[in-house]
C-alpha cells in the first residue's frame, strides 16, 4: 500500500492583540483636573547678580570691604528655603537678610568679606539652595603679607676717640605691605663698640615707619667693622657697621668721612621718583676737600646731584642727593664712583622698579531677564589700582555681543590707590539667554569680565514609547522639557506638536502633565493630529513631563517634529522622535 501524502493548504490567521481596540469616531479635548485648570502660580524664580567677586589684596589679619550680592524675587511666590552660603573656606565670611523669605518683587543680599589669614591666592564658592533652585558665588582674593624697606645698609662712623661716643646715626625701616610689619628680633650688632636701640618693637602698620639708632664707642684703636642682624614677620635685613678708634686725633693733611656708603630706595612705580637719600662728606682733613669727580651712577635710571664740587673747608661737609626713577619693572643694583684729592668713595645704590597692576570686581554679571528692546538697570564693575604708578592704556572693554553696552572712566589713566568704573547695561533684541565678555588691555594686564542677561529658553527632548508598534496599536508620546536656567523660572512655556500624517490622538488620550509643569492646559483631541500645551511654568532646574497617547492608522516610518517656547525665554531647540508601525501578518501554514 502506498501511502500517499495529501498536500493541503489551511490559511491560519495570527491576530496580535491590538491595545486599542476601540475606533473613536469623535473628538475628545483632554480635561484637566480642577487643581491643573487654574493659571499657573506661586512660581518661585530669582535672578542673582554679581556671580563672581575678587576682593584683591588684602593685608594677613586685616578685613576687607564688603562685597554685596543681590538676590531678586522675580517669581509669583515667596522666594524661601535658603540653605548653604557659607563659603568653603573660612577665610571668606558671609551673612545674609535673606532667611525670613523674600516676596515677589523684591530683593535680599548677601554679604562676603575676605579676611585672609596667610599669603597667597585663595578661591572658593558660597553654594546655596532655595525653592527657585540652586546659586553659586565665585570668590576669591589675596592674601598679602607685610612688606620690608630699609635704607641705608651701611653706616660708616668715621675716626672716634677710644672712649668717646660717635654722634647717632639712623637706619629707616618702612612697611611696603598690607599687614603690620611685626616680630623684630635681633637687632645688636656683634661687636658691642656699636650701640643700637629702636623704636620698633611694637610694630609697624602698612606704609609706615620705624627707626634703628646706631653709635660707635671704640674701647680701643683700629678699624672696626660689624654688622646688626634683625628678623621680622616680613624677613630679615641686615645693616653694615665700621668705625675707626684712635687715641689722640691727629688729623690728616687730606682726609674725607663719607656716610652711608649703601642706599635702598625700595619699591617705587615706574614713572615715578622715588624720595630723596643723601650722604654726607665731612672734610676731617687739614687742607681743603676739592677735585670732586665722577659720581653719576651707572645706572641712568638712579639719578645724583651733588654740591661738593667747590670744595669742602676744614671740618665741614657737602652733600650728594640721590634719586631712583625706574623706566621698567625689575630690581636695580648699581654704584656712585667719585674720586678726590682726599682719594676716591664708592656708593652702593639699589631699587625695585614695580609696574601698574589692578583690582577689579565683580567679575562676572547676570542681567536676568529684560524684554526685548528694553535696557536694564546699570551695574558697574570697579578698577581699583593697587601699584605705585599709575594704570594706563586701557584699550577695549566693548562686549562682544552689541546687546551688552559699556561705557568708562577709565581712560585719562588711574592713579595708584585711587579707582575707575567700568559701567555696563544689556539690552537683549530678541529672547533667549545671551552670554559675552568684555575684553581690556591696560599696562597692568587684562580685564575679563563676564556678562550674561535673559533666560534660556527649555530644551525639549520627545520619545515614542514603544519606538515600534503594530498599526493601530496605542503608543505613548513624552515630551520633557527642562529649564537649564540656575535659579529663574521659565514662564508660559508651550508647544504645538503637529503629528505626522498617518498619526492621531488616541481615545482616550490619556493626556497628562507632571506636577514640575505646573499646572498647564493640554489640548489632545482624540482622532486629532495635533498635540499642544500652553501657560506651563518650570521651576529652574526642574523637567516638565508630558504624555499622551497616539497611534498610526497605517504602516510605515514616522517622523514627529517639534519644539517648545516660553514667554520669557523664547523657542526651544527642534526635537525628533520617530515611530515605526506595522501591519498584522496573515502566515500561510503548510501541512503535508
Amino acid at each position: 500500500m502506498r501511502t500517499r501524502w495529501i498536500l493541503t493548504t489551511i490559511s491560519l490567521t495570527l491576530i496580535w492583540l491590538l491595545m486599542a481596540a476601540t475606533v473613536i469616531t469623535f473628538a475628545q479635548e483632554a480635561t484637566p483636573t480642577a487643581q491643573e485648570s487654574e493659571l499657573a502660580t506661586g512660581i518661585p524664580s530669582a535672578w542673582i547678580t554679581p556671580l563672581e567677586i575678587d576682593f584683591g589684596p588684602v593685608g594677613v589679619g586685616f578685613s576687607s570691604a564688603v562685597h554685596t550680592v543681590t538676590i531678586r524675587n522675580t517669581g509669583t511666590t515667596t522666594l524661601t528655603n535658603f540653605a548653604g552660603g557659607a563659603p568653603f573656606d573660612p577665610q571668606f565670611n558671609a551673612s545674609q537678610n535673606c532667611a525670613g523669605g523674600v516676596a515677589p518683587g523684591a530683593s535680599c543680599s548677601y554679604f562676603f568679606r575676605f579676611s585672609p589669614m596667610a599669603v597667597g591666592v585663595f578661591t572658593t564658592t558660597s553654594n546655596s539652595s532655595t525653592n527657585a533652585g540652586n546659586f553659586v558665588i565665585a570668590l576669591r582674593g589675596q592674601g598679602v603679607g607685610a612688606g620690608l624697606h630699609v635704607t641705608p645698609l651701611s653706616l660708616d662712623f668715621g675716626r672716634v676717640l677710644s672712649g668717646a661716643t660717635s654722634a647717632t646715626q639712623a637706619a629707616t625701616i618702612r612697611n611696603t605691605g598690607a599687614t603690620t610689619l611685626t616680630n623684630f628680633a635681633g637687632g645688636a650688632p656683634f661687636d658691642q663698640q656699636f650701640n643700637a636701640s629702636q623704636n620698633c618693637a611694637g610694630g609697624v602698620a602698612p606704609g609706615g615707619s620705624c627707626q634703628y639708632f646706631f653709635s660707635f664707642s671704640p674701647k680701643q684703636i683700629g678699624v672696626f667693622s660689624t654688622t646688626s642682624n634683625s628678623s621680622t614677620n616680613a624677613g630679615s635685613f641686615q645693616i653694615a657697621l665700621q668705625g675707626e678708634g684712635t687715641l689722640l686725633f691727629a688729623p690728616l693733611f687730606n682726609d674725607k668721612w663719607v656716610t652711608p656708603l649703601e642706599l635702598d630706595f625700595g619699591p617705587v612705580g615706574v614713572g615715578f621718583t622715588s624720595p630723596a637719600q643723601t650722604v654726607y662728606i665731612t672734610n676731617t682733613g687739614m687742607s681743603l676737600l676739592t677735585s670732586f669727580a665722577g659720581g653719576a651712577p651707572f645706572d641712568p635710571q638712579f639719578k645724583a646731584f651733588q654740591n661738593c664740587a667747590g670744595g669742602v673747608a676744614p671740618g665741614a661737609g657737602c652733600q650728594y642727593t640721590f634719586y631712583f626713577a625706574p623706566n621698567s619693572a625689575g630690581v636695580f643694583t648699581t654704584t656712585s664712583n667719585s674720586s678726590t684729592n682726599a682719594g676716591p668713595f664708592v656708593i652702593t645704590l639699589r631699587g625695585q622698579g614695580v609696574g601698574a597692576s589692578h583690582s577689579v570686581s565683580p567679575l562676572s554679571l547676570d542681567f536676568g531677564y529684560v524684554p526685548v528692546g528694553n535696557v536694564s538697570p546699570a551695574q558697574v564693575v570697579t578698577i581699583t589700582n593697587t601699584s605705585p604708578t599709575t594704570l594706563t592704556n586701557f584699550a577695549g572693554g566693548a562686549p562682544f555681543d552689541t546687546q551688552f553696552n559699556a561705557t568708562q572712566n577709565c581712560a585719562g589713566g588711574v592713579p595708584p590707590g585711587d579707582s575707575c568704573r567700568y559701567t555696563f547695561t544689556f539690552q537683549p533684541n530678541a529672547l533667549g539667554r545671551f552670554t559675552t565678555i568684555s575684553g581690556s588691555n591696560t599696562n597692568g594686564g587684562p580685564i575679563v569680565i563676564q556678562l550674561a542677561g535673559g533666560v534660556a529658553p527649555p530644551t525639549l527632548d520627545m520619545t515614542f514609547e514603544p519606538p515600534l508598534a503594530v498599526v493601530g496599536e496605542n503608543v505613548t508620546l513624552r515630551y520633557l522639557l527642562t529649564n537649564t536656567n540656575q535659579s529663574m523660572a521659565a514662564t508660559g512655556v508651550a508647544f504645538n506638536n503637529t503629528l505626522p500624517a498617518g498619526v492621531k490622538v488616541a481615545s482616550p488620550a490619556n493626556a497628562a502633565a507632571s506636577s514640575e509643569c505646573n499646572a498647564p492646559t493640554l489640548t489632545a483631541a482624540p482622532g486629532s493630529g495635533s498635540v499642544a500645551m500652553t501657560d506651563a511654568a518650570i521651576v529652574a532646574g526642574e523637567t516638565c513631563v508630558v504624555t499622551v497617547e497616539v497611534y498610526a492608522e497605517s504602516a510605515g516610518n514616522f517622523l514627529n517634529a517639534a519644539a517648545a517656547s516660553s514667554v520669557n525665554g523664547g523657542a526651544s531647540n527642534a526635537a525628533t522622535a520617530t515611530l515605526t508601525a506595522q501591519h498584522v501578518l496573515n502566515l500561510p501554514l503548510i501541512v503535508r
